[in-house]
C-alpha cells in the first residue's frame, strides 16, 4: 500500500531516530511502500541548518540519516501530475494551508492516503470529505492489522 509522507515525519525521524515515527519508516516495508513529492529535497536543503541545530548532529551524521530515512521513501517529480489534479489539489490546500498543495496532489495522483502530523492538515481534509489523511496512530493500527 502506498502512503504519501508529509516532510514533518521525515524531519521527525531525523530528529528522533529512536521513536515511533522513525521505527514505522524504517520497518514497514513490504506493507507500506512510502512515498513524497520532490519538494520534500527542497525542504530538507531550506531546513538542513536548524535540523543540525536542533539535533546536535554533525553534517556528516546528518547526511548518513537522511540517507537512511530518503532509502525508505520514493521521491516522485511532481512533473507527473497531471493539471486536473494541480487544480484539485490547489483548490483543497487554498482552504488550509497552500504550502500542502504538492503533498495532496501526490496524494489525489497516487490514490494514496496522506500521512501527516498536522493536524489542521487532517481536520481541513476530513471537513472537505477528503477521506484519505491518516496521523500516525491510525497508520500504526493499520500496519498492524496488515502485519
Amino acid at each position: 500500500m502506498k502512503i504519501i509522507v508529509d516532510t514533518n515525519f521525515v524531519f521527525s525521524a531525523l530528529l528522533n531516530p529512536s521513536g515511533k515515527i522513525s521505527e514505522l519508516l524504517l520497518n514497514s516495508h513490504p506493507i507500506f511502500e512510502f512515498i513524497a513529492p520532490d519538494f520534500l529535497l527542497d525542504e530538507l536543503d531550506k531546513h538542513r541548518n536548524k535540523l543540525l541545530k536542533l539535533s546536535g548532529y554533525t553534517k556528516s551524521d546528518l547526511a548518513f540519516l537522511v540517507r537512511m530515512v530518503l532509502k525508505k521513501v520514493e521521491i516522485i517529480n511532481l512533473e507527473i501530475i497531471s493539471s486536473e489534479v494541480w487544480k484539485e489539489s490547489i483548490e483543497i490546500a487554498s482552504d488550509i494551508d497552500e504550502f500542502d498543495a504538492p503533498f495532496i496532489a501526490l496524494s489525489l495522483e497516487a490514490k494514496s492516503p496522506l500521512w501527516t502530523g498536522d493536524k489542521k492538515l487532517i481536520n481541513g481534509l476530513k471537513n472537505l470529505g477528503y477521506p484519505h489523511a491518516l496521523d500516525t496512530t491510525e497508520l500504526y493500527q493499520l500496519r498492524q492489522k496488515k502485519e
